[in-house]
């Protein structure tokens, strides 16, 4: 991970694609477990479930998240641990762009 990467725009990115309705996907360091973890964002549960069930990603539980940018609140999942190292090699094929 480039220390130079730019987190905000990633998050920025995510919470874009979550709003229209598709997966948004942010890395973000998770200070409890002293890991990087990776969330899932969508507007729409069903989009969310569906991506994680594709990519073998463990649905655990589903928080929502409120943000100046959406009308509704967004679904959110934590992926860690092999899951994230899942997402992470889901977004260095290129399919995150």
């Amino acid at each position: 991970m480039s220390e130079e990467h730019d987190y905000r725009a990633e998050y920025n990115e995510a919470v874009r694609k979550a709003i229209a309705g598709e997966v948004g996907i942010y890395r973000d360091f998770d200070r409890h477990r002293q890991e990087t973890v990776w969330r899932l964002l969508s507007s729409d549960r069903q989009s969310l479930l569906r991506f994680c069930q594709r990519q073998g990603i463990s649905v655990g539980k589903m928080e929502t998240m409120q943000t100046l940018k959406s009308p509704k609140p967004l679904l959110q999942l934590i992926a860690h641990g092999h899951d994230a190292d899942t997402v992470a090699r889901w977004m260095r094929r290129g399919s995150g762009s």
